[in-house]
């Protein structure tokens, strides 16, 4: 089955109390609050609906801000004017991010009769320190009492956590990801974090208080996180932000791990420690074995089984000198998995 259209609709910073360490929401979204008013709404849903095609599903997303923290009046005003779409059958389902702690039992009795179906959570860490220390405002216990008042409600749950947060490091990371992984959500996703001119975070960097993850640190880092949640059946729909023209400005972007592909690198970071795995188990009692070795990959999958500019072949051939690898795809082969065999 096709996977759903999701309709994204920015809501710069509206909604939040304040301001984290990190956030600069008007270059992450490409969107200024003040460009963003409510009469844009219908016109985006009509722009996406023509992107439709066989996809079966289509539902609304609020990003980029606090949804759930927005006066009552204006999510009641936000929600109405989807409805006629619901009503038409034209969206199925109504999807946003909000801050853990804004989940509360009001604000989910009156959204989920207007067609709420699943809330992103910016957990961002489950480390009590690392939040206090973004300046995020919540707590690991306002994350765990939204996921259940969401369960309770029969609402899907999504987190989003990030990578290289001031005080964090690879362990407690990992431990937030599974901390997240054994509540079971219906989806996550990871974030490095970059140092975005205009954001409190910007004015460590430059005094030296904060040391961003370079981006092989990252890409390692968050395969292991991707691991651990995939292991627990979460699936993982995004890694690294949307890439935009804001977002390859040096002056905007003024450090950390930023790449237009970032998830990609992760995927091929992957699937050569796969291929690599499962040529020891090849290898094993001869080493020294010399042919030819088939890697057999879903068409989908070439490019990350090669790596960013092929370099994932280029690693293999110095890790296994005397072997020879060919590239074959296959529509048996799922694309997260490869065979390896000799030819």
């Amino acid at each position: 089955m096709p996977a759903p259209l999701i309709i994204p609709y920015f809501i710069p910073h509206r909604g939040c109390p304040h301001q984290c360490i990190f956030c600069n929401q008007h270059l992450i979204t490409s969107v200024s609050s003040e460009s963003c008013q409510m009469p844009d709404l219908e016109a985006t849903i009509e722009a996406y609906l023509g992107y439709k095609g066989a996809r079966s599903r289509v539902e609304l997303a609020f990003f980029g801000g606090n949804f759930l923290g927005l006066p009552q009046s204006d999510i009641l005003g936000l929600l109405r004017r989807v409805h006629p779409y619901m009503e038409r059958g034209q969206i199925h389902g109504v999807r946003c991010s909000t801050r853990p702690d804004t989940v509360t039992r009001k604000h989910l009795e009156l959204v989920a009769p207007l067609g709420m179906t699943l809330v992103e959570l910016g957990v961002q860490s489950m480390d009590d320190k690392v939040l206090k220390r973004a300046g995020r405002g919540h707590t690991r216990a306002d994350t765990v009492a939204a996921v259940d008042l969401l369960r309770e409600k029969g609402i899907d749950v999504g987190v989003q956590v990030m990578a290289g947060l001031p005080g964090d490091t690879s362990a407690t990371a990992l431990e937030s990801c599974r901390a997240l992984a054994a509540m079971k959500p219906d989806l996550a996703r990871i974030y490095p974090v970059l140092v975005l001119a205009g954001s409190r975070l910007a004015r460590w960097y430059e005094k030296g208080r904060y040391e961003p993850l370079a981006l092989e640190q990252a890409v390692a880092q968050v395969a292991d996180m991707w691991r651990i949640f995939s292991g627990a059946g979460v699936n993982v729909v995004r890694m690294g932000l949307q890439a935009s023209e804001m977002m390859d400005d040096p002056s905007q972007v003024l450090a950390g791990p930023w790449h237009p592909a970032f998830g990609h690198l992760v995927y091929s970071e992957l699937m050569f420690e796969k291929v690599c795995g499962k040529m020891d188990l090849l290898l094993q009692g001869d080493a020294n074995r010399s042919g030819r070795v088939l890697l057999c990959v879903h068409p989908k999958s070439v490019s990350r089984l090669q790596g960013n500019r092929k370099e994932n072949l280029d690693k293999l051939r110095r890790r296994f000198p005397e072997v020879k690898f060919l590239v074959r795809t296959s529509d048996g082969v799922h694309p997260d998995q490869i065979s390896v065999e000799w030819d």
